[in-house]
């Protein structure tokens, strides 16, 4: 019997080091499982001793962790709750191996979910993948992505969509994968979406990319070069502590704003919004 378990998510292999019978409370995870002969892009590997933390880099009180420079590499520590027990995880710059401080026998799951979500982000940089913070519609087999800040109304204009665009449905409400490909970009459901809990294994060609500001009107602008650029980059996921994992973030964008349209859009959370909002990016 095998020791790990495997999934796949936007067509990278990633491989946990326990049974799925330990996993079964991560219910966001089972629509990637993976069963194929296909190796992993990288692998969390529990029950591991990790380095001691070299500097502090960044710690973030809301989400509860922090990273952290360490022997070649990064570690970061994570808690369940302010209060809660902590827990390291540890990975060089090949980002192959994410090495975890935590027990196979008693797997925090929470922790371990977004212990995944950072090692996907980081070990599929390589393969011309971003996770993005947006919602995502899909109208007609392409799928149309609402970048902003929390708070903005991404998820609140995605179902607005769905309430006046026949045919439209919802792919992922907070952490979809942007995917650069042979034949062009691509946008993936993924195991993370937010308070939305929407986890669909599927993958659609991108029509458009909205960023979203509230405003007391409805206008919408398209953007290229430099400004499309900026409004992208300001919604992925980094590690900015990393010169060449950012050089590879800044590259993979570039291809993306050079062939899929960006669009500004200051907004009501209002019908009215979202049509003209589709009636742009058609």
């Amino acid at each position: 019997m095998k020791s790990f378990s495997d999934y796949k998510i936007a067509g990278s292999v990633c491989r946990i080091n326990v049974l799925r019978e330990q996993l079964a409370p991560m219910d966001n995870i089972k629509p990637f499982e993976y069963d194929g002969s296909e190796e992993p892009l990288f692998s969390l590997i529990l029950d591991s001793f990790i380095p001691k933390p070299n500097r502090l880099v960044y710690e973030s009180d809301e989400y509860f962790f922090k990273m952290c420079e360490a022997d070649g590499g990064y570690l970061i520590k994570f808690r369940e709750s302010k209060a809660g027990q902590e827990y390291g995880m540890y990975f060089d710059t090949t980002y192959t191996k994410f090495l975890i401080d935590m027990p196979s026998g008693k797997v925090c799951t929470t922790v371990l979910n977004n212990m995944l979500m950072m090692a996907y982000t980081f070990a599929t940089i390589g393969c011309g993948s971003l996770m993005i913070h947006s919602s995502v519609a899909v109208v007609n087999g392409k799928g149309y992505m609402f970048l902003g800040k929390s708070g903005t109304g991404k998820s609140t204009h995605c179902r607005l969509w769905l309430k006046n665009i026949e045919g439209a449905d919802i792919l992922n409400d907070d952490n979809p994968i942007l995917k650069v490909e042979d034949d062009g970009v691509y946008v993936y459901g993924s195991a993370w979406s937010g308070k939305g809990c929407i986890y669909k294994n599927e993958r659609y060609p991108v029509g458009a990319i909205v960023r979203l500001a509230q405003a007391p009107h409805n206008k919408i602008e398209r953007k290229s070069g430099a400004a499309a650029f900026a409004l992208l980059y300001t919604a992925c996921s980094k590690l900015p502590w990393s010169s060449r994992f950012m050089e590879q973030i800044c590259s993979i964008i570039g291809k993306i704003v050079a062939a899929i349209p960006v669009y500004f859009l200051e907004c009501l959370p209002d019908d009215a919004a979202a049509l003209l909002c589709y009636d742009s990016v058609k």
